[in-house]
């Protein structure tokens, strides 16, 4: 089996436990990194990345004795028998741990109470059919190799359900890989090579933080597409056969790929990201504008205060052109699938970029929770100059990503560069065909 499981639970180290057992036993079959606290959970994840499966305790050490002892004494001082909810206060560290990663792999919580019915709508919001529930009953060191077969199962069945799963680990090992190579090479060049590289971007003008990052990520790139195995992983996937007779759903399939393009094209961002070429600000509430200024000069605009530059577009952008130049308007009373197939292509064409003067940017995420609709850039009239003052202070939800803000600006340079020159007479182009 590929991949790394990560197994945190605060008794996998006591000698004697039914836990320590289990640790035991699936490090004779499996590449196991065992934890024994939250704490070094989230540290193993943000240090390695992508794990086949991750198999969660839910409540660890002091606190849950603690928590336990008050429990048996406020039973005692209200004449109560049996038990009494606990409260939340170690689970919320584990749903806070949860809520806080964005795991792709299986998540097995392995507890001792029953938290599916406390959590488990919640979890399963988020992690949908990634993560699993199973209570510590009858768990004891004499049964612990059928709980260790039946977690390997659950983990087995997963990731025949989810073959995609390889391509993530072997990329992510094809990372780790490319970054020591990387940055030993950088080191071994010159021991204070952060430093020059930095240097080195402040003098250009640009960011320097951002250049060094981007620079560092082209030079992974170009290691990372060497590498052999993960190109085989891709291929395999890729090759794999599909049909969209096996689609259950064609509308949930549109919405589904709409989703993962809008994704390819465009990158949340923080409230403070620093201002880069392809933000997409909010003018207003209907206007938006795409920053086109080159990274180089961001640095300069921002410290003497000067303008950037924007190719504006509208909300119902999109719309307009198809009515005006297709003669389709989007409606209830026009449905686009009765089209005959010859109109429909035509309209899909749009997307491929072949008129000059116009820009057209797919299923973007501020006009619809569907990621239905679309934004058309008129070249001729989009452009538009800001105070970087008033920049500064404008709603930047989104970014277009590379290469998609690199075509954008190069296909705008391409109108406005371009050079008029005069028509050739019919008879001159009927002489060099005839």
């Amino acid at each position: 089996m590929e991949g790394v499981i990560l197994f945190s639970d605060d008794h996998i180290y006591t000698p004697n436990r039914a836990e320590s057992a289990l640790f035991d036993l699936l490090k004779e079959e499996l590449p196991v990194l065992g934890v024994h606290n939250l704490e070094l959970a989230s540290a193993a994840v943000k240090s390695i990345g992508s794990f086949r499966a991750l198999i969660l305790d839910w409540q660890y050490g002091d606190e849950r004795m603690e928590v336990e002892d008050l429990m048996e004494e406020i039973k005692e001082e209200l004449g109560q028998k049996g038990s009494l909810q606990a409260p939340s206060q170690k689970e919320d560290a584990a749903f806070h741990f949860l809520n806080e990663n964005d795991f792709y792999s299986l998540i097995y919580i392995f507890s001792e109470i029953d938290i599916e019915e406390s959590y488990g709508s919640r979890l399963k919001e988020k992690f949908g059919d990634r993560i699993k529930f199973k209570k510590k009953e009858n768990f004891n060191r004499e049964n612990v190799g059928s709980f260790k077969e039946e977690i390997l199962l659950e983990i087995e069945e997963w990731k025949v359900q989810n073959q995609n799963l390889s391509v993530p680990i072997q990329w992510s090992v094809a990372i780790n890989e490319s970054i020591q190579k990387i940055f030993k090479e950088l080191a071994e060049a010159e021991s204070h090579w952060l430093k020059e590289l930095y240097g080195s971007a402040t003098n250009d003008g640009v960011d320097p933080e951002l250049f060094v990052i981007e620079l560092m990520q082209l030079i992974l790139s170009e290691s990372v597409i060497q590498n052999k195995d993960l190109l085989s992983s891709i291929m395999k996937v890729g090759k794999e056969e599909s049909s969209e007779s096996s689609i259950s759903n064609l509308n949930d399939h549109r919405r589904a790929l709409s989703k993962l393009f809008s994704r390819l094209f465009y990158s949340e961002l923080k409230d403070d990201t620093p201002i880069m070429t392809g933000d997409i600000c909010q003018l207003s509430k209907d206007k938006f504008g795409v920053l086109i200024t080159p990274e180089c000069d961001i640095r300069f605009v921002k410290e003497e205060s000067g303008d950037f530059e924007f190719l504006i577009f509208g909300k119902e952008s999109m719309n307009d052109h198809l009515l005006k130049h297709n003669s389709y308007k989007r409606s209830d009373t026009e449905d686009y699938h009765s089209l005959k197939e010859k109109r429909k292509e035509g309209l899909r064409e749009l997307f491929n970029q072949e008129n000059g003067r116009f820009h057209f940017l797919p299923s973007f995420p501020l006009f619809s929770d569907d990621l239905n609709q679309s934004c058309a850039i008129n070249f001729r009239n989009a452009t538009k100059r800001l105070k970087s003052t008033d920049v500064i202070n404008l709603h930047r939800k989104y970014k277009i990503n590379s290469p998609f803000i690199q075509q954008l600006r190069q296909r705008y340079l391409a109108y406005i560069g371009r050079i008029g020159t005069p028509a050739l007479p019919s008879h001159v182009r009927d002489w060099n065909l005839q």
